[in-house]
């Protein structure tokens, strides 16, 4: 909280902040906001209410499969929970988790038994300011493909719906090499949801060389998602 000796100047100081964010953030660390909350600040951001917010640089944090089967149940737009995975990771702003991303086998049997990975989820929450999600989507998948390198996987793949951009594929180095006409997966030997199955979507992929990438996954916070993060807000300043 920012106090004054009067509502005026307490008015006046909003608005510059409001009006100037680069003069904001010289400001917020001449005061040692980030001394004080052992976080570092990367801009104050738009909360798309007409007010500003502390952004503070993503960060990437361990995650069990329970945790982020958490998240992708509460936040992904259109697909459940992943059944499994191999591994996965979780990114967050400041003290609050904003996404995950999970790896597993391929979906299409046809890529099975090539050192093939999938990723089968990636999840950026929705209900925050976009702002303070800014890039970590991309982050995501090019964790993604450093750890599967690292594991010795020789490539990795995604889709998306024929009707996203897959902007942040683009930005992490990823390329588009096939469009899959949507199909139900259901069948009389398994049971399994159509919900997103009949979209067309595009596939993705980035080639890796196994074993050249340094592990990404070292020395990384801990993390546990608890009831206070997933619902946590922030708050204009």
């Amino acid at each position: 909280m920012i106090e004054t000796c009067c509502e005026g100047l307490y008015e006046s100081l909003v608005h510059e902040l409001n009006a100037d964010p680069a003069w904001a953030r010289r400001f917020l660390r001449f005061l040692d906001i980030e001394d004080l909350t052992g976080q570092r600040l990367r801009r104050l951001a738009d909360d798309d209410a007409c007010g500003l917010v502390l952004d503070w640089q993503l960060e990437f944090v361990h995650v069990s499969f329970h945790e982020a089967r958490c998240v992708i149940a509460k936040y992904h737009a259109h697909c459940t929970a992943p059944v499994g995975w191999r591994f996965g990771i979780g990114i967050r702003n400041g003290r609050t988790l904003i996404g995950v991303a999970t790896v597993g086998n391929p979906v299409a049997r046809a890529l099975g038994g090539q050192g093939i990975v999938e990723v089968s989820r990636l999840c950026v929450r929705r209900d925050l300011p976009s702002a303070l999600c800014w890039n970590a989507a991309s982050m995501l998948y090019g964790w993604c493909a450093r750890e599967a390198a690292r594991c010795g996987w020789r490539k990795i793949v995604t889709y998306t719906r024929a009707d996203e951009l897959g902007t942040s594929l683009r930005a992490a180095g990823w390329t588009p090499e096939a469009r899959v006409r949507g199909r139900g997966w259901h069948s009389t030997r398994r049971d399994r949801s159509n919900t997103n199955g009949w979209i067309d979507k595009v596939r993705w992929s980035r080639t890796l060389t196994p074993g050249t990438a340094n592990s990404p996954a070292q020395n990384l916070p801990s993390h546990t998602i608890s009831a206070s993060t997933l619902t946590r807000t922030f708050e204009p300043l």
